[in-house]
């Protein structure tokens, strides 16, 4: 390639850059009115996941999970305490998704953002009961009882938060295990046995697929972050194992009909074909 060419391959790559900057609303419009997103994808192609469990070696259960370019670790820590009142014989499953400056320019740093904190909330909802029984992590009624801290950090932000949140702990819990546990009612004290781990049995796993709706028109799958900016409306489908319907949420004012969200669970269904290969 000449020096002629090069400058003006150069030239041509500072001008895209520069028109992606002041008009992304239209550079989106550009690919997506032809039937493709700006990275190539077709509307309903997920970008490459990547799983990999068991890498903090402190954590009783671990993951880091890639999708894309957004890259999340969850660890879990298991602590003893006492049960609620009214609940005594359930544990706890607490979850904590860390949105923080390091991982994107959106997120401040101090109080926890809205994403962060609806996202947390979410987790919740979705895990306890679904995955995780309560009265599994039962030590002993009323008096003792595991309570799982699940840290979800991202640690590169390029969209898709729930996704990679979802995969990142189901993969967690399925790599968790927990020593032995024993309460001595005499001395209150509960002792646990390191030398004897046992996994947490699962009820399912959960398979998320996630969808927007740019402009008011055009629904694809697993936006980055240049498109979520763009995003009116966006779909969370998980299914479990068994291709079942666990929760479907649809957050935003833009409209999106019965069939278009039937095309939803249809290209869920693929994703936990894909996503089931490695979990």
């Amino acid at each position: 390639m000449s020096q002629g060419e090069v400058a003006n391959t150069g030239q041509v790559v500072f001008a895209i850059e520069a028109f992606k900057r002041i008009h992304p609303v239209e550079f989106q419009r550009r690919f997506l009115s032809q039937g493709t997103q700006h990275n190539g994808r077709g509307f309903s192609q997920f970008r490459t996941t990547h799983v990999t469990k068991g890498t903090i070696s402190t954590a009783q259960g671990s993951s880091t999970v890639r999708i894309g370019n957004t890259t999340v670790v969850c660890g879990i820590k298991a602590e003893v305490s006492e049960p609620d009142v009214k609940s005594p014989n359930e544990g706890y499953l607490v979850t904590n998704v860390d949105l923080s400056p390091m991982c994107s320019a959106h997120f401040r740093a101090g109080a926890p953002s809205e994403v962060a904190q609806v996202s947390s909330e979410h987790l919740h909802r979705l895990f306890r009961g679904n995955v995780v029984d309560p009265e599994s992590l039962c030590i002993e009624e009323g008096q003792a009882v595991w309570v799982l801290s699940a840290d979800i950090v991202f640690v590169k932000y390029d969209g898709n938060v729930l996704d990679a949140a979802v995969i990142a702990l189901t993969a967690a819990l399925e790599d968790l295990k927990l020593p032995k546990a024993h309460f001595d009612s005499a001395t209150g004290v509960v002792s646990a046995d390191r030398t004897m781990l046992q996994k947490l049995t699962l009820h399912k796993r959960l398979f998320p697929a996630t969808f927007s709706l740019i402009d008011g028109v055009y629904l694809v799958a697993d936006a980055d972050d240049a498109e979520e900016q763009l995003t009116t409306a966006t779909v969370l489908v998980v299914l479990d194992d068994n291709r079942r319907i666990v929760n479907i949420w649809k957050r935003g004012a833009g409209n999106i009909n019965r069939e278009t969200i039937a095309r939803c669970v249809d290209d869920a269904g693929l994703r936990r074909d894909a996503l089931i290969k490695e979990l």
